[in-house]
């Protein structure tokens, strides 16, 4: 990952983890978007390139992002009203996220099979992490497995906190707690990189 591109993941990752409720059914249909988002993003600029409307570029895609989540929205009221209650606008973050922008604006000359599947890789990679966040503070939080299910959260009980962590465990799952768990992800890549990095260098004045 280059170093500009943690700022993207950065972002993105606040965007989609923090303000969001800590339980994994609602990490599963953000990511069900995110990879919506991306293919649609995708596809407009190519449609773009081919009509040859580079200036209107950034409207056409911006629009087209809007207008899926819209859509998804709609179909999320039908299939599961309580989720699309509870995430509410939040649902939107994923269109204004730094991960999508950077994807979807980018200039390139791939063909769009490789370029689809480039990007779908790569963001997997990002979609993976997310849900791991989503899973352990749901586990650690609430000690529940919950999944998205037809008109409901589908919630499996795995474990009763003890009293005495369950403040602590607790913290997890609110959105202080969502913070901490990104910054402490963030510093860490940064941390290790900067140790590859100086090892890279020591290899090479060698």
């Amino acid at each position: 990952m280059k170093d500009k591109n943690i700022y993207f993941y950065g972002a993105a990752a606040l965007a989609l983890i923090v303000p969001v409720p800590g339980r994994f059914a609602f990490g599963v249909l953000l990511a069900l978007l995110f990879v919506i988002q991306i293919v649609t993003g995708v596809l407009m600029c190519h449609l773009v390139a081919i009509l040859k409307l580079d200036d209107l570029k950034n409207v056409l895609v911006s629009v087209a992002l809007i207008a899926v989540t819209v859509f998804y929205k709609q179909l999320l009221i039908l299939f599961c009203p309580i989720a699309a209650f509870t995430l509410g606008f939040l649902i939107f973050l994923p269109a204004l996220s730094a991960v999508i922008i950077e994807f979807s604006f980018k200039e390139n000359d791939m063909p769009l099979i490789e370029d689809l599947r480039e990007k779908v890789m790569r963001i997997l990679v990002f979609i993976s992490c997310m849900l791991g966040i989503y899973l352990f503070r749901d586990i650690v939080g609430f000690g529940t497995l919950t999944l998205p299910a037809f008109n409901k959260i589908a919630t499996i009980h795995l474990f009763s906190a003890k009293p005495d962590t369950t403040y602590a465990s607790s913290f997890l799952a609110t959105i202080s707690g969502a913070f901490v768990i990104v910054a402490v992800i963030l510093a860490g890549y940064i941390i290790v990189k900067k140790q590859f990095d100086r090892i890279e260098r020591q290899g090479d004045m060698q």
